[in-house]
């Protein structure tokens, strides 16, 4: 998490708030807060920060709801972080040659995001959640946010193996995709028919407000121990099999990382985050493949985890 993350998300544990949540009463207990038709291009302005008397907010009342909305929070960053000081000019899409402000007002859209949207609260609405389509409308119903900073937010720190894609109104192709930390790269296509077609997943379509959105829910992989040797020795045999004695130590590194990145969650997860991973990386010929490699994960997987409880 951006500092300027944490300070949002302070922001809300002090006030005790979670969305749904008035966020112009928020606003006001920072600042006086005003809406105003622009004669210029810009969103918002905040005058007077880090002076004495409180700030004033200025929102462009001429922009989209949604777009005042996420303004608002983001002039409300402005202010709370404490590096930002006097009068600030703000465009949610700066575009600037000058490297201070840009940085400032991406700081500014990283609060608003996480004050709109806390990440352990996004946590909690998708395990609530029976799909994707019903996450992402939930999160649009108690945010007021839109769906571009929904579609950016949301899938960034959840803790699940997940992709969504914005798709082409025209040609119907993956035109932006968004996934989680637990759900591997797969850029060979831009059908969304395409993408993960060698894993186990969900798949949905769904549109909202007349745009078409697809999801891909990762599965986990549940796998029984049918052979009697250890992990090593299975691992020895594929070795052999395979002539991929050189690569244990490529082998071995890409199973740590794979348990590390999903050793909270359940069993069956693990082992499908460990098969992905060897599934996504090139160079190790015949050994996704060989007969015995679910049972050397799901033997190491199980050691693994019993190194970790007892290291706890």
């Amino acid at each position: 998490m951006y500092p300027e993350e944490k300070m949002a998300a302070r922001v809300l544990k002090r006030k005790g708030l979670t969305p749904p949540y008035n966020l112009i009463d928020l606003a006001n207990s920072y600042g006086e807060l005003r809406y105003r038709s622009f004669p210029f291009k810009a969103d918002g302005i905040t005058v007077g920060i880090g002076e004495q008397a409180r700030p004033t907010i200025y929102i462009n009342s001429d922009c989209p709801e949604t777009r005042q909305r996420f303004t608002l929070a983001h002039e409300v960053g402005h202010i709370i972080i404490p590096w930002h000081t006097g009068t600030v000019v703000s465009h949610l899409e700066p575009g600037s040659d000058d490297d201070e402000y840009w940085l400032m007002e991406q700081q500014a859209n990283r609060f608003a995001a996480e004050l709109l949207m806390p990440t352990e609260w996004l946590k909690q609405i998708y395990a609530e959640s029976a799909s994707v389509e019903k996450f992402f409308r939930r999160v649009l119903l108690d945010t007021g946010a839109s769906k571009e900073a929904v579609f950016y937010k949301i899938f960034k720190d959840l803790d699940a193996p997940v992709a969504c894609a914005r798709l082409d109104e025209v040609f119907g192709t993956i035109s932006q995709l968004k996934r989680t930390r637990f759900a591997p790269h797969d850029d060979k296509s831009t059908l969304p028919g395409e993408i993960y077609n060698d894993i186990d997943h969900e798949f949905e379509e769904f549109l909202i407000d007349g745009k078409a959105f697809c999801a891909w829910t990762l599965k986990g992989k549940e796998i029984l121990e049918l052979d009697p040797r250890t992990w090593r020795e299975l691992l020895k045999q594929m070795l052999d099999d395979t002539n991929l004695q050189s690569k244990l130590g490529s082998i071995n590194s890409i199973m740590s990382a794979a348990f590390d990145k999903s050793k909270h969650l359940a069993e069956t997860d693990i082992c499908g985050g460990v098969i992905r991973s060897f599934r996504s990386r090139d160079g190790l010929p015949g050994l996704k493949e060989h007969e015995l490699f679910e049972q050397y994960v799901i033997k190491r997987v199980k050691e693994l985890k019993l190194r970790s409880q007892k290291g706890r």
